[in-house]
């Protein structure tokens, strides 16, 4: 063959040392060996940002359980001790959202379970839709507080009788929080042990709490009240993660 033969068949001449380039679809495969690869590491790397979101949670919860079993029952007065498992449960709902506070419920409602004589199941089931119901039930936001404070046109009772407070408001704000933590805990924690008690009778046969022990369950609720705004502030110094707010 001559030279312009070849030039002619092979219009831009490779370097020397060069090869041909690849013409049986090898390219192709590599290229989605790449994408595959780089898929399951955004996937890998998805996963533990998953797993990293909920851990403060997982500790909040086997600190919870521990409080619950060491030092509930040397908190207990005529029988009524505080309940930090659903003290925890509503918190978080309140804090992190109605996904959150079905997940949190329900890992430690099974926990619960664990040291009930109700069936298996029973608590993780009222305390999944305690979390459910009290996350729906979240703080207000930033724009309904501020339209909750004293304005020049709607002036509060301090402002009418010519006390002073301070112009912002934070000072009730801050009272109207614990309040509504303090009334959220409580409420959670009664619904708790009543759903409980409601699961296991519905499910499972078992007798009804009395009048006494249900009046023991409104007091377990408020003596578990005061620790809603300590397990509050402890919750807020944890990274939120991916909880659904």
């Amino acid at each position: 063959m001559t030279v312009p033969a070849v030039a002619s068949r092979w219009p831009t001449l490779p370097p020397a040392g060069a090869t041909a380039p690849a013409t049986d679809g090898s390219a192709t495969i590599g290229r989605a060996e790449a994408g595959a690869t780089a898929g399951l590491g955004a996937l890998a790397r998805a996963r533990l940002a998953g797993v990293g979101a909920a851990a403060p949670l997982g500790a909040l919860l086997l600190t919870a359980m521990v409080g619950q079993v060491a030092l509930g029952p040397h908190l207990a007065v005529r029988g009524v001790a505080p309940e930090v498992l659903l003290v925890a449960v509503a918190v978080v709902a309140v804090e992190r959202g109605p996904q959150a506070g079905a997940g949190f419920g329900f890992a430690a409602g099974l926990g619960a379970d664990l040291f009930l004589p109700t069936p298996l199941g029973t608590a993780a089931l009222a305390c999944t839709l305690v979390g459910h119901v009290l996350g729906r039930c979240r703080r207000p936001s930033a724009s309904r507080t501020a339209a909750a404070l004293c304005r020049p046109e709607s002036p509060c009772s301090a402002c009418r009788r010519g006390r002073r407070h301070p112009a912002d408001g934070r000072v009730a704000a801050r009272r109207a929080r614990l309040r509504r933590t303090l009334a959220l805990t409580a409420a959670g924690v009664a619904a708790g042990r009543l759903g409980t008690a409601v699961v296991a009778t519905a499910l499972a046969g078992v007798p009804f709490p009395s009048p006494a022990g249900v009046g023991r369950i409104g007091l377990a609720a408020v003596a578990s009240a005061p620790l809603g705004p300590a397990v509050l502030a402890a919750l807020r110094r944890l990274p939120a993660g991916g909880a659904g707010r």
